[in-house]
């Protein structure tokens, strides 16, 4: 047994003492203190102050944390099954993949933490840094009334879970695998639940206005009461094809494992017209000379995926994000891409870092006749021999465009943007943005 591990034990017994109000009790406080792969069970520490402790790979097992100040700790890779932080100060704390199966978090602080960073040549920064609890296990976990707002729980496996009257305002839960998990009464507003599984989930009453859920069946939850106000969701996945689900499943877990499991999506000349694919994520998604004629593709997330040569007319994507998409030579004719993104995307490697390269989406030879593109933006995007005639660009972003090359001299104009692009602010589809 170390040294710092004696003297954390002696300050663990004097804190006992406190706690039943005996002589010789002293508070626990230990900031910053370091207990990385410390081994402790049963043991009570509520109340203590140990904020920003690093707790990484620790084995702490029906510990009670409950009502202690860990603002900022790091329990990163540490098994705590059966522990207790309820109505502990948890801002910006880090639990990735943490084991907190059976763990009570009920009326926890989880939001995010204005962390002090030490930079390189001796400045200090404050960084805003949410609650992580990425690929964290939180079987059987209680949140009831806990505030996890911006909170990352992407991946996290949340079986049984109850986050009833929780606060999980814009938290991510992309891919989490929440079955029979319990939300009823929840502030889930703008809360980011992309590719999780609902499977018999209780959601009454919560509140999910403004909540993306693109690859979600919400038929498989229980949503009465539930405020979908401004929802992007699935309206009918029980109605799609049993081949078109199949690769959308394989395709769903290739984005949430970015890329290291499933199958990217590759419907590469299958005859999709009028299928109902709204809201869904087909990022990186492969349509070559697909025939997607009057499909319905309204808020999906298309970023880099493949249409060349595909024929699109009439179809729906209105709303759609196709950052970086390949359209080339694809046949657009009626469409409807009002509001939709055809902008730049940032790339990023599989591990999600940046390369500090974009890539426009490309229109090279599309036939966009009669098109609705009225609000979209298409900044830096490649129009070499686009067809533009008698369409709608009302009010769209053309700005980094080489508007010389495309036929736009039949097109509504109105309001557009045009011109150099001097500043693009950072952006992304929401998929799997890995390099090419």
């Amino acid at each position: 047994m170390t040294d710092r591990t004696m003297e954390f034990l002696k300050q663990v017994r004097d804190h006992l003492f406190y706690l039943k109000l005996r002589p010789g009790g002293v508070r626990l406080q230990a900031k910053g203190v370091d207990l990385s792969r410390l081994r402790l069970k049963g043991f009570n520490l509520q109340t203590a102050v140990l904020t920003q402790g690093n707790f990484s790979d620790a084995q702490l097992e029906e510990v009670s944390f409950a009502m202690a100040d860990l603002f900022g700790a790091n329990f990163s890779r540490a098994k705590l099954v059966g522990s207790s932080f309820a109505r502990a100060d948890l801002r910006g704390a880090n639990f990735l993949k943490a084991d907190l199966t059976r763990t009570d978090f009920e009326g926890a602080d989880l939001r995010p933490g204005q962390i002090l960073v030490h930079r390189a040549g001796g400045e200090d920064e404050e960084e805003r840094r949410p609650a992580n609890l990425k690929d964290a296990r939180l079987d059987g976990v209680s949140f009831k009334g806990a505030d996890l707002s911006h909170a990352e729980l992407a991946n996290a496996s949340t079986a049984g879970g109850d986050f009833s009257n929780a606060n999980l305002f814009a938290a991510n839960l992309a891919g989490a695998d929440l079955t029979e998990a319990n939300f009823s009464g929840a502030k889930m507003k703008r809360a980011v639940l992309n590719g999780a599984n609902l499977s018999r989930a209780i959601l009454r009453n919560a509140d999910l206005r403004e909540a993306t859920l693109r690859n979600v069946d919400l038929t498989v939850a229980d949503t009465q009461g539930a405020n979908l106000s401004g929802a992007v969701y699935m309206r009918n996945a029980d109605a799609l094809p049993a081949p078109v689900r199949s690769v959308l499943d394989a395709h769903i877990l290739w984005i949430n494992s970015g890329g290291g499991a499933g199958l990217r999506a590759d419907f590469t000349g299958m005859d999709l017209r009028g299928l109902d694919l709204t809201a869904c994520d087909l990022s990186g998604g492969v349509f070559r000379d697909a025939n997607l004629d009057e499909a319905r593709l309204s808020n999906a997330s298309l970023s880099l995926a493949d249409f060349g040569g595909a024929t699109l007319r009439r179809a729906r994507l209105d709303q759609a994000v196709l950052t970086g998409a390949n359209l080339s030579g694809a046949d657009l004719t009626g469409a409807d891409l009002h509001g939709s993104d055809l902008g730049m995307v940032d790339l990023r490697n599989p591990d999600g870092t940046p390369t500090g390269r974009s890539w426009p989406a490309n229109l090279t030879g599309a036939t966009l006749t009669a098109a609705d593109l009225r609000g979209a933006r298409l900044t830096g995007a490649k129009l070499a021999g686009a067809g533009f005639e008698m369409a709608n660009l009302a009010s769209a972003d053309l700005r980094g465009c080489d508007e010389a090359a495309a036929n736009l001299s039949k097109a509504s104009l109105m309001g557009a943007r045009r011109g150099p692009l001097d500043a693009r602010p950072p952006r992304d589809g929401g998929g799997p943005l890995i390099a090419l």
